[in-house]
């Protein structure tokens, strides 16, 4: 019995009946009517059944008066309070149960992805012109000493609102280290993707900290690459990654493309080839800026 009733309700868990409080009481009122009917119809039959044997005190009609009046009201009143009893603790199961989701998925200072759904997303994306981008903060270990946590506490919440307002919905941001965030475009071209990268990069750049009466700047970095057809995720992040170090050893605060090179998954695209690309990415944005 009781395993019956865990899978009666891991099944209204998974199937979403009790969605909502006004699906707790719909189907808490469906089900009720469904037991008055029966009720009503076994009392029935029963009464019938001792009418014919004459163990009736009284006549079968005031007999059935009584059934009509009495058996739907109480079998649909016992009904409705019994499954809304049942039916709003599976509502409440349902929302803790979201509620962990949620959080085994989410990073808790930025409230972006965190790197285990990151990871999960990236594996499962099955839509074409997948683009990569890295980020990360430049000076980060500077921020913390001199204006203590708390400062890089509000850096990384400050990245991850630039990076929540420059991506759609459909865009996967993540933060997948102690400053490093990642972003993963489908169907964007690779000088689109370098385009956006700008974009968070120039915003970050623009802004102003405010943390206990100082003003604190700072900037980002970033590596861009695409994944072509049979390029596993580990050597995307390791172009990325490499561009991403690049941004870093030319002096920071810029975006650094990385193009696949047939024969060495970590190649990162020549000076000409990544001065094309940021200048596709610079035509873009001025194009959206007009």
């Amino acid at each position: 019995m009781t395993g019956k009733m865990r899978e009666w309700i891991v099944r209204q868990l998974t199937l979403g009946h009790f969605a909502t409080r006004k699906d707790v009481v719909r189907r808490s009122a469906i089900l009720a009517a469904k037991i008055s009917l029966l009720a009503l119809g076994l009392n029935l039959g029963l009464e019938a059944l001792m009418g014919e044997m004459g163990l009736l005190p009284y006549a079968f009609s005031d007999s059935v008066k009584m059934i009509f009046i009495m058996s739907p009201t109480i079998s649909f009143t016992v009904g409705m309070i019994a499954y809304m009893v049942v039916g709003f603790a599976i509502y409440d199961l349902s929302r803790e149960r979201a509620a962990y989701q949620q959080l085994s998925v989410t990073d808790q200072l930025s409230g972006l992805a965190n790197r285990r759904a990151f990871l999960d997303a990236v594996e499962h994306c099955d839509r074409d012109n997948k683009v990569l981008l890295l980020f990360d903060v430049d000076h980060f270990k500077a921020i913390n000493d001199t204006y203590g946590h708390p400062a890089g506490d509000a850096a990384i919440i400050a990245v991850a609102d630039v990076l929540r307002a420059v991506f759609t919905q459909d865009a996967m941001k993540a933060r997948i280290g102690g400053e490093e965030f990642a972003v993963l475009l489908a169907n964007r071209s690779l000088a689109e993707g370098m385009a956006l990268a700008e974009l968070v990069r120039m915003r970050i750049e623009a802004s102003k900290l405010r943390h206990l009466g100082d003003d604190i700047t700072f900037t980002i970095s970033g590596g861009v690459t695409e994944l072509v057809e049979g390029d596993g995720f580990t050597c995307a992040f390791s172009r990325a990654d490499r561009a991403l170090y690049t941004a870093k050893k030319n002096g920071r605060n810029r975006i650094v493309p990385a193009v696949p090179v047939s024969g060495d998954c970590v190649e990162i695209a020549n000076t000409g080839a990544r001065r094309q690309l940021r200048d596709n990415a610079n035509a873009i944005i001025r194009k959206a800026a007009s």
